[in-house]
């Protein structure tokens, strides 16, 4: 199937005019007063007569919004006692008067005033001088009141705001407002800002869901011209008067390309006025290539010609085409879209984050070489989506219909269907205009709480509804849905042995994006290809993203060789090395899939979520790009913006690795040069070419102390360089290896233990799992029972690089299944020489779950170490290696300094 969308978007909040025939017209016609500053706030559930005039407010502290209550989210292993992670009510009261200039030195008698709330967090009750205007509940959209039978405009005003994000459970405030779920943590509060909007009686529509009240798409466009079909919708407030509607087009440089008006009469209700324009020789918004930027403008006039109101949006033309086999086009264009999805939240601050916060995370995803972004799970702030537009990212914007649509597995209530297609109406008013949309989201992973659950799954009834929802609202753009469970999370079969019904949801939006982590919580990295071509297959005819991929890292978490163990994606370690691995390996599989129409990295930032204790801290998903405060690119930042970007780079892997147990490593480097050159200690080592942006020198020897590795490289005629300072404590003669383990081990005698490295074969696996009972740990008498919770199995060996000469092998073993002697058998050989004959691991320790140690010595000759394991039944298996020096020849290579 093949669908072609043609669309012209608008973009930008609702403001004062740009200027009109009579100078100050326009800034009068409409004002805008912030109510940002100057609020008093507390965190309570137990208030009563919070929003009467009189009620004293005096001890509370003041705040200033944007603001939440809540912080989460913090380095460590332990909850920073500066956390708050308390989900309930906050009360919020502002004194505020109206400034004389909205009184009505411009406006005529009758002005209409306006409260507009770009978010509260997540259900929010607002009164105004002890008058109960109404509630919003949606955390993410903005939202109006219409305050005008309540206002003082002389006088003082009292407004409140009841925040509520109580935990959404059966019974509570929240109970039938989405999301029910999410890997995210809700803040509470008025995360964004607050204004009084003063209006004349006639004015564009303020009542519509929070929209502009102005809409417009492109029923064509070629290379002559461009028809654009504009919507704008007229209110009054008072009795029926004669206006004239204008509608303009303004290009960049200030010039109306494009005008029409019409008479019409105003009178209640609102009105939806149609009009088309034709713009001659349009310049298109092609992305990051070209984001051009028109702006289209509605005008409300009296008979006299007086400017009523005046709405200004900016405006971006362009077609988006989605093909199943082919990918996606933009102006006709095929644009493999590579980004990455983002939260809104930040270090401290929670959702409070203001406008630099949103540029500087734009900021970061084109440094990253992004061409898209997924705003994810939820509306983010209009800023982020003027960002998008002014940058040519394309977007996937989407609504918070998270992990379920029930408690219990059944299909959506009225009151939740209701609240769902609610915030669509909003998602999608307040950002019809958006040149930077491509597709509306229907959902994340609507039936993932069912596989873990193993229970039923019924979402297609509200998700049928919302397609047909979003079609009628915007028929220019296609929808989308984030699928978790497609193949690879089959039926689970019920007590009584019946399968649970699991609805599919693939193929009822028109597109779909699939979340899948192989080689993090599932399966492996060569199976990420696999899956993406059968489910092409499956579906033929529907045109597939990547929606969600990624794994952990920790800034403080290393790993010698990221395949040595695996991994725990809920739990610690998550070496930095091992994301590295995971992008490099997953990358590979997407990049040569020509019918993907996009990929979208999970996540640009580690971000907040009460459920996570895993990596190096605490109440954060560390599968960013970029730590959690924006402080720190991570490796596999660097790797992408080598694949994605046409700016200069070359990073050298593993700064944060300084310390290092092992004299021989592998050095690796990410760049978009052909090849790089690397020195260590000054002496050069030569080049290395850069294939799929990765540079890497094998085997390199490290001295005693600190060494200074230094790579440079030349692209488009200028030479780009980068070092870093690897320190070697140990003698490069002294080898411990935990086997089985990803990320080493200091041991109880101070000895230190790198993460397993050196090895050929055999599978990396573990013991004493947190959760495990007693009876299944590793049980060490006088000695160190982490030696032996990990090990490597199976017919395997180790190719140890040594100074030449004698060392003592010291290999530590205990048994994790067998419960009989002779179930598990296998010689161990040193370079050839079997050293260990029938070694029976169960049988020499006494038992299962037992440490024994078993040593011998050997001689290396030729800078290399053998030990291999060898099964006779069984598999073989290690636990942990120390090799040590017995003596050494004095011209040894591994000496020098």
């Amino acid at each position: 199937m093949r669908f072609s969308i043609f669309l012209l978007c608008l973009m930008g909040l609702v403001t004062a005019g740009h200027g009109g025939e009579r100078g100050g017209e326009a800034r009068e016609a409409r004002i805008t007063v912030p109510l940002d500053a100057g609020w008093r706030f507390r965190q309570a559930s137990s208030l009563v007569g919070v929003e009467a005039r009189e009620f004293d407010d005096a001890k509370w502290p003041a705040v200033d919004v944007p603001h939440t209550w809540n912080r989460l989210g913090n380095p460590g292993i332990e909850r920073s006692p500066l956390s708050n992670d308390v989900q309930g009510e906050g009360w919020y009261r502002l004194h505020f008067k109206v400034p004389r200039i909205a009184r009505g030195t411009g406006t005529a008698p009758g002005s209409r005033y306006f409260l507009q709330f770009d978010a509260v967090s997540a259900v929010a009750d607002v009164w105004l001088n002890g008058q109960y205007l109404g509630r919003h509940a949606g955390a993410f959209s903005r939202f109006r009141f219409d305050a005008s039978s309540s206002i003082d405009p002389s006088g003082d005003n009292i407004l409140v705001v009841r925040a509520d994000n109580s935990r959404p459970l059966p019974g509570s405030t929240t109970q039938d407002v989405i999301p029910l779920s999410g890997d995210f943590f809700v803040f509470g509060g008025i995360y964004r800002s607050v204004a009084l909007i003063v209006t004349n009686p006639v004015h564009v529509d303020m009542m519509d869901f929070g929209g502009p009240g102005l809409y417009a798409r492109a029923l064509g466009i070629d290379a002559t011209a461009a028809t654009v079909q504009v919507v704008g919708r007229l209110a009054n407030d008072s009795t029926p008067r004669q206006v004239m509607v204008e509608f303009s087009i303004v290009d960049a440089g200030g010039n109306v390309v494009a005008s029409n008006s019409v008479q019409k009469t105003a009178a209640a209700p609102a009105i939806a006025i149609q009009s088309s324009l034709r713009v001659e020789h349009p310049r298109l918004w092609h992305g990051v290539d070209s984001p051009y930027l028109y702006r289209t403008v509605m005008t409300i006039r009296s008979k006299t010609g007086r400017v009523l109101d005046r709405v200004s949006q900016p405006l971006g033309l362009r077609t988006l085409k989605f093909d199943a086999d082919r990918g996606f086009f933009l102006n006709g264009k095929h644009l493999f879209l590579k980004g990455a999805s983002m939260h809104q939240d930040r270090s401290e601050k929670g959702w409070a984050i203001s406008r630099g916060d949103q540029a500087e995370d734009f900021d970061v995803l084109t440094e990253l070489g992004g061409n898209a972004v997924r705003l994810a799970h939820y509306q983010h702030d209009q800023y982020s989506y003027e960002l998008a537009d002014a940058r040519g990212i394309v977007a996937w914007a989407e609504i918070p219909l998270v992990n379920k649509v029930s408690f219990d597995g059944s299909p959506a209530n009225a009151a939740l269907t209701a609240n769902a297609r609610q915030q669509l109406i909003e998602l999608v008013r307040q950002n019809f205009n958006h040149p930077s949309i491509a597709v509306w989201s229907l959902g994340n992973e609507v039936d993932l709480t069912a596989t873990q659950t193993r229970g039923p799954s019924r979402p297609t009834s509200l998700l049928k509804s919302l397609d047909e929802l979003a079609k009628r609202e915007d028929p220019s753009r296609a929808t989308t849905l984030a699928d978790c469970c497609e193949a690879g999370a089959p039926p689970h079969a019920g007590s009584a042995g019946a399968d649970i019904t699991r609805e599919p949801v693939v193929g009822i939006s028109d597109t779909i994006g699939y979340n899948r982590y192989f080689g993090w919580y599932t399966g492996r990295f060569a199976d990420f290809g696999t899956m993406l071509d059968e489910a092409h297959a499956r579906h033929p005819l529907l045109p597939i993203s990547v929606s969600e991929y990624g794994a952990g890292a920790a800034l403080t978490q290393h790993s010698d060789d990221a395949d040595g163990g695996p991994i725990s994606p809920h739990g610690r370690p998550h070496p930095e090395e091992y994301q590295n691995l995971y992008h490099e390996a997953s990358w590979t599989a997407l990049k040569s899939r020509a019918y993907l129409w996009g990929v979208f990295i999970w996540n640009l930032f580690d971000f907040s979520s009460d459920s996570r204790n895993e990596g190096d801290s605490t109440d954060i998903n560390d599968k960013g790009l970029v730590s959690y405060d924006r402080q720190t690119r991570k490796d596999a930042f660097y790797f992408y913006r080598a694949n994605w970007s046409a700016e200069p780079t070359l990073h050298l892997v593993g700064r944060r690795y300084g310390d290092r147990p092992y004299a021989v490593i592998d050095v690796k480097a990410y760049s978009n040069a052909a090849e790089a050159r690397l020195s260590l200690n000054g002496t050069d080592l030569g080049a290395a070419p850069c294939v799929g942006g990765i540079c890497s020198w094998r085997s390199i020897h490290l001295i005693v102390g600190t060494n200074e590795l230094r790579a440079t490289a030349r692209l488009a005629g200028c030479e780009i360089d980068d070092s870093l300072h690897w320190t070697l404590s140990s003698d490069p003669g002294v080898v411990r290896i935990k086997a089985g383990d990803m990320s080493g081990y200091m041991a109880k005698n101070g000895q230190r233990y790198g993460s397993d490295m050196y090895f050929a074969g055999g599978t990396a696996r573990g013991v004493n799992a947190s959760d495990a009972p007693a009876a299944n740990r590793v049980s060490v008498l006088a000695d160190d029972t982490r030696l032996y919770d990990s090990f490597r199995e199976g017919d395997f060996a180790y190719e140890i690089p040594l100074p030449n000469g004698r060392y003592r092998v010291l290999l530590k073993f205990a048994e994790p299944a067998a419960i009989a002697a002779g179930e598990r058998v296998f010689d161990v050989a040193a370079n050839g020489i079997t050293q260990l004959e029938a070694f029976d691991i169960l049988a020499a320790a006494g038992g299962k779950l037992k440490g024994v140690d078993r040593s011998f010595d050997a001689t290396v000759a030729d800078g290399m170490l053998t030990l291999s394991f060898r099964s006779r039944r069984g598999r073989g298996l290690v636990s942990a290696l120390s090799i040590t020096p017995l003596d050494r020849p004095g011209d040894s290579a591994f000496a020098r300094e």
